[in-house]
């Protein structure tokens, strides 16, 4: 790069100013803590003496006067430009921010510090990729409070809402403007008047504004606009793998947003739920620059393609450098860090009924026969192990929409692990389908055991909380972000889940701080069937379709 044309500087009004040619605003424009003044056409920078020797260090052709000369000569002084490409930054400020009334554990400290470390090597986005439990929150509420983010966005699955708005009442000390936009705040329309309320009442009274919504509601009218005409400082994607889908309408939001976001974070405890291709549209949004604006490069770059038309990922490639790209602003923990106590994984097997293996073998004889032929792709193969999977829970469904039992083996199974586990014991009981959580309560109803249920039909989470059933029966794709449910230390998984993330966030929503017991983890498995497989996929850290698709190929 070449040395950026001379520039001035000088301390007014408690800001060092910098006035800098074109070829330097790039240069000025990458050293944290700035505000451009576009009517000036001129950069501010808080004026302590660690960002005077970060500019002085960034612009070695920089004119030094009057007070900023001073406030350099008053602490160290700057050491002469290197040679290197890229001269050393200044050391960021660790300490905790100011208003933080929650002391951070040392590795919410290591990822704060990694943030600004990004931050001051020019970076503008960051993905913190701690695992459940970690304190990921804690983290983003550090980072609006230590880069003075006047105005901050964060987008959230819908039952996470509420729980951003007590993380800032329970971790910032400092008075800010929070607009928390779940279903209370009613419409789309209704969310965004309430934000822009906010917003004035936060201009109003001088205190930072911050917006927590959904991502169902982020993307669309009028919020979606009234957002990206703001200018943002700092925008958090809240479990970032939501938006992995390149063309889905909240990922293209994001896209929009990389714009309007002065920093960018994605906070998720699962990069990749299902492929390694679920990281391009969280980086897109985070750092174009990673990966390119490009889905279809990305592929090209990192995936083997398949199937009709060769337009099928059937394989990863490249992921060693995969890897390094993503490390350049990716900062991993996972919930190893915790002092927790251990967890235990126990599979209970089952045989499936003579009428149940009967219809079983039927449908998977057929299914394996289509996969050796290559009839079947991966988007159809879910629908098919979907099916197959249904069958081992003992029901089926038929034309009409309607379930029909035709097994009990797994539920008398379930039965008997209660029952061995006890009447006393809080238990959650992870399901995949709607039968499946059926089965659960006939099973407590013969038992004689008190069951309430979290799922995309009831939410009884708070009630089992309070004590008023010993067992909980939860559909994974309900119990994962924002749930709690260290009430119980046994889990059971009554079946599986095809998403790698989903399994993750349902083991860790057992196994978590809060948690003061040994937990169990058990899994009933119909034996001789997909359940195996999906076992033997989660158990190897696979993505699950590909994985038994591979494995029937075989």
């Amino acid at each position: 790069m070449p040395e950026p044309a001379a520039c001035q500087a000088d301390v007014v009004a408690g800001r060092i100013v910098v006035n800098a040619p074109l070829s330097a605003l790039l240069v000025c424009g990458r050293i944290p803590g700035g505000n451009w003044d576009r009517t000036k056409r001129a950069w501010s920078y808080p004026a302590t003496t660690s960002h005077a020797k970060l500019i002085k260090d960034r612009i070695p052709r920089l004119k030094a006067t009057g007070a900023f000369a001073a406030l350099l000569q008053n602490g160290h002084a700057p050491q002469p430009a290197a040679p290197a490409p890229q001269p050393k930054p200044a050391e960021p400020e660790t300490e905790i921010p100011e208003g933080l009334i929650t002391h951070p554990w040392r590795h919410q400290m290591a990822a704060y510090k990694f943030c600004l470390d990004r931050i001051a090597e020019g970076f503008r986005g960051f993905l913190l990729a701690m695992g459940m439990g970690t304190g990921k929150s804690l983290v983003a509420c550090m980072l609006i409070l230590g880069l003075a983010a006047r105005r901050v966005l964060i987008a959230c699955p819908l039952r996470v809402v509420p729980v951003w708005i007590s993380q800032f009442e329970r971790h910032v000390g400092t008075p800010v403007a929070v607009a928390g936009l779940d279903e209370d705040a009613g419409s789309v329309a209704q969310k965004q008047q309430l934000a822009a309320e906010k917003l004035r009442l936060g201009e109003a009274r001088n205190v930072p504004f911050i917006a927590v919504i959904n991502y169902d509601s982020a993307w669309r009218e009028p919020f979606a606009g009234w957002a990206e005409k703001q200018n943002w400082d700092l925008v958090i994607a809240d479990e970032a793998h939501r938006i992995k889908a390149p063309g889905g309408k909240a990922s293209l939001f994001f896209k929009r947003m990389r714009t309007k976001a002065r920093y960018r974070a994605g906070l998720t405890g699962t990069p990749m739920p299902h492929s390694h291709t679920d990281i391009y549209a969280p980086f897109r949004f985070l750092d174009i620059g990673i990966f390119g604006p490009s889905f279809n490069a990305f592929r090209q770059e990192y995936c083997v393609m398949g199937g009709y038309q060769k337009k099928q990922v059937v394989a990863p490639r490249n992921l060693d450098k995969l890897e390094e790209k993503m490390r350049l602003i990716t900062f991993r923990v996972d919930k190893g860090v915790l002092d927790l106590p251990p967890e235990t994984h126990v599979i209970y097997h089952c045989d499936l009924g003579a009428e149940a293996l009967r219809v079983y073998r039927g449908v998977e004889d057929k299914f394996v026969a289509e996969v050796k032929d290559g009839m079947v792709t991966a988007a159809n193969a879910m629908v098919k192990l979907m099916r197959l999977q249904q069958i081992t829970g003992g029901w089926v469904k038929t034309d009409d929409e309607r379930y029909h039992r035709i097994d009990t083996s797994k539920q008398k199974l379930l039965a008997d692990t209660l029952e061995d586990i006890g009447s006393d014991e809080p238990v959650v009981v992870f399901c995949r389908f709607h039968a499946d959580l059926d089965a659960v309560h006939e099973a407590c109803q013969a038992l004689g055991y008190a069951s309430l249920e979290l799922s995309g039909r009831r939410d009884e989470l708070k009630r089992w909380q309070n004590g008023e059933a010993q067992v909980l029966a939860v559909q994974i794709s309900a119990g994962g972000v924002g749930v709690d449910l260290t009430r119980a230390r046994y889990s059971l998984f009554f079946s599986l889940s095809f998403s790698l993330g989903e399994y993750d966030q349902a083991l860790a929503r057992v196994h978590r701080p809060g948690q003061t017991k040994p937990v169990t983890h058990i899994r009933l498995i119909a034996r001789h069937t997909v359940d195996e497989r999906i076992q033997r996929a989660l158990e190897r850290r696979a993505e699950v379709i590909n994985a038994i698709l591979a494995e029937i190929r075989s």
